[in-house]
């Protein structure tokens, strides 16, 4: 029973580092789409407010994204799960910045908004792609290193 408790809590807190590392990486993608939306309209500040509405949405959708879409961005290819959750996230996304007034309800930076978030999820997924594949190279040559010590 205790062992089942600790692996239990093990996959619980797995989960909740996912969770974080992403909705920092989505935080800062939406700050960085919210500020350059500033600048270009002469602003050159934000509000703490809007802040702590990016985030808060930033980490519930990241709860979205791995309890009911199995970490869609952590994909080894771009499926029906993946494309799945990258739509219904960026409409979440989209739905969150129209309640919240981000973009002043502009159904063009709205737009362009939507089309970044899905190309965010994109480049994350080829990230992971990319990184696993380096990561699969390094562990076969740390292997064949490792046998060679074996032989001699």
């Amino acid at each position: 029973m205790k062992n089942k408790i600790i692996r239990l809590f093990k996959i619980y807190l797995r989960h909740e580092i996912d969770i974080d590392f992403k909705a920092c990486t989505y935080f800062f993608c939406t700050t960085f789409f919210y500020s350059m939306v500033q600048l270009w309209r002469g602003i050159y500040s934000v509000r703490l407010l809007t802040l702590a509405e990016i985030l808060a949405a930033n980490y519930l959708i990241c709860y979205v994204q791995t309890y009911l879409f199995h970490d869609f961005d952590e994909a080894d290819r771009l499926g029906g799960n993946e494309i799945g959750g990258i739509t219904v996230c960026t409409g979440l996304y989209l739905a969150v910045s129209l309640l919240f007034d981000w973009f002043s309800r502009s159904l063009v930076i709205t737009t362009l908004y939507g089309l970044f978030v899905a190309l965010c999820y994109i480049c994350v997924i080829l990230c992971y792609i990319v990184k696993r594949r380096l990561d699969t190279k390094n562990l076969n040559c740390m292997l064949e290193a490792y046998k060679k010590r074996e032989e001699n």
